[in-house]
C-alpha cells in the first residue's frame, strides 16, 4: 500500500513539474514590424513637436505604442493583423498643424511598412461632447431617447451650419474590420447608416454660429430626468437620465418614420431627415458606439437633393448585402469625425471606420449604461475668455471619457 502511495505521489509531483514548465515556457513566435514615416514635401521630422505611433492587434485589441519623435519605429509582435496609426503634430505656439496616416498590416514574418503622412482635416466646427452611454431606469431596459451631439465653433470667426450633415457610419461593432475598404485601406468616402440629418438652408447663412458657441442636437428634446423618474425601479444598475434636453437647440423628430414613439417639442427646431437606413426607433447610437461625422456640402448643394441623387449611393465593396445601397460622403466634405468604439471590456470588438486624416485614434467608455459622456479637452482659454478645445484629429488624445454630461455648458478651466 505504501509503495502504491509513493508511486501515486511521485506521478503527481512529476505531472506538476510538467505543468509548471509548460506555464513558464512562452512558445509564442514574435516578428519585427518596422514602421517608417514619409513626410509631405517641405515638412521634416525635426519640425514635429509631438508624436504617437499606435499598433493595435485587430483580433485581440492589444495595443502597442511609441511616443518618441523619430522617422522609424520598431515593434516586436506576435503573428496577427494590425492597424498601424501615426499621428504627429507641429505646434509653433501660435497655430497647430496635425499630420497622420494609418494602414492595416498582416504580420506573420518580419514586416516593413511605410506610412505616408498627410495633413489632417481640421475644421472650426467640431464635436464638443457626445452622450450616447444611456441608462436603464428600471435596471433592465435601456433608455435610448436622451442622446445628444454638441457642435462647437472652435475658430475665431462666425461659421455657418447651413447644409451641414450629421451622420452615423454604416455597420456595427464586432470582430471584423469595416466593410468599406479598398486595397487594405479605409476608403476616402464614408457610408452612412441609421438616420442622417441636416441643416437644410436656402440662403447658406440661416444658421450662424458665433466663435466659442455651441449648439446641442437632441435625439428627443425632452426633460429626460423627469421622464426616467417615471420609469425608475430600485434595481441593480437602475439609473435616472442625467440630462434635461427640453431646451436643446435642435432635435430630430422621426414622426414620418416612427410616429408611435416620436415626440415633437414644438419649441425646438427640427433638423431634416435626409436619409433613413434601417428601422431604429430613435436617433441614437448603440451602446457599443459607432463612428460619427459632421460634414458640410459644397455651396449651392442641397442636402435633400444630394440624398435623392442615386450617384451618391454605393453598395458594400465586399459584395455583402447585395442590392443595398448607402449614402456616401466624400472625405473632403467632413469637418470632424470620431471613431467611437466598443467599451473597455470589448477591446477585440472595436471597428475603426474613419481614416486617420479624420480621426487617428479611438474613444470609448469604461462601461455601458452608466449615464456618462465623452467630452473634448480644453486646450487653452483666450484673454477674452473664448475656450479653445484640443483638436488634433486624434480622439484618444483629444477627448475625456466617462464624463458627467454637460449639454450646452462650456468649461471654464483648462484640462
Amino acid at each position: 500500500m505504501k509503495k502504491l502511495l509513493y508511486a501515486v505521489l511521485s506521478l503527481v509531483a512529476f505531472a506538476g513539474t510538467l505543468v509548471s514548465c509548460s506555464d513558464n515556457d512562452d512558445t509564442t513566435t514574435y516578428y519585427k514590424l518596422s514602421v517608417s514615416l514619409e513626410t509631405p514635401e517641405g515638412v521634416s521630422v525635426a519640425d514635429f513637436t509631438s508624436a504617437s505611433v499606435v499598433v493595435i492587434n485587430s483580433q485581440t485589441g492589444r495595443e502597442y505604442s511609441d511616443n518618441e519623435i523619430k522617422s522609424d519605429y520598431s515593434f516586436e509582435l506576435p503573428g496577427g493583423t494590425y492597424s498601424v496609426t501615426a499621428a504627429l503634430r507641429v505646434n509653433d505656439g501660435g497655430s497647430v498643424v496635425s499630420y497622420s496616416a494609418s494602414k492595416s498590416v498582416p504580420v506573420y514574418e518580419d514586416t516593413p511598412v511605410t506610412l505616408e503622412l498627410t495633413k489632417s482635416v481640421s475644421g472650426g466646427l467640431i464635436f464638443k461632447e457626445v452622450y450616447y452611454n444611456m441608462v436603464k431606469p428600471n435596471g433592465k431596459m435601456p433608455y435610448m431617447r436622451d442622446q445628444f451631439f454638441e457642435i462647437y465653433n472652435n475658430s475665431d470667426e462666425v461659421l455657418y451650419l447651413d447644409n451641414c450633415i450629421l451622420g452615423f457610419l454604416e455597420g456595427s461593432q464586432g470582430k471584423l474590420p469595416t466593410s468599406w475598404m479598398e486595397n487594405g485601406e479605409i476608403m476616402k468616402e464614408y457610408a452612412l447608416g441609421y438616420y442622417t440629418v441636416a441643416f437644410v438652408s436656402q440662403t447658406g447663412k440661416d444658421y450662424p454660429l458665433e466663435p466659442g458657441k455651441s449648439v446641442v442636437i437632441a435625439g428627443q428634446a425632452q426633460n429626460h430626468i423627469a421622464e426616467t423618474e417615471k420609469m425608475y425601479e430600485p434595481n441593480d444598475g437602475a439609473m435616472i437620465s442625467p440630462v434635461n434636453l427640453f431646451n436643446a437647440d435642435y432635435e430630430v423628430f422621426l414622426g414620418d418614420y416612427k410616429p408611435a414613439v416620436s415626440v415633437d417639442n414644438a419649441s425646438v427646431p427640427n433638423l431634416t431627415v435626409i436619409c433613413a437606413q434601417g428601422t431604429q426607433n430613435y436617433f441614437s447610437l448603440p451602446m457599443t458606439g459607432n463612428a460619427i461625422i459632421f460634414a458640410k456640402l459644397p455651396d449651392g448643394v442641397s442636402p435633400v437633393d444630394y440624398a435623392k441623387n442615386d450617384a451618391n449611393f454605393k453598395e458594400r465593396p465586399d459584395g455583402s448585402y447585395a442590392g443595398q445601397k448607402y449614402l456616401m460622403i466624400p472625405q473632403e466634405y467632413v469637418l470632424d469625425g470620431l471613431n467611437i468604439v466598443n467599451n473597455a471590456d470589448k477591446p477585440d470588438q472595436r471597428v475603426i471606420r474613419l481614416r486617420s486624416e479624420i480621426d487617428a485614434g479611438i474613444v470609448y467608455m469604461e462601461k455601458p449604461y452608466a449615464g456618462k459622456s465623452i467630452r473634448r479637452k480644453v486646450e487653452s482659454i483666450t484673454e477674452a475668455g473664448r475656450v479653445i478645445f484640443k483638436d488634433t484629429n486624434n480622439s484618444t488624445e483629444d477627448f475625456l471619457r466617462d464624463q458627467t454630461p454637460t449639454p450646452g455648458i462650456i468649461p471654464t478651466v483648462v484640462d
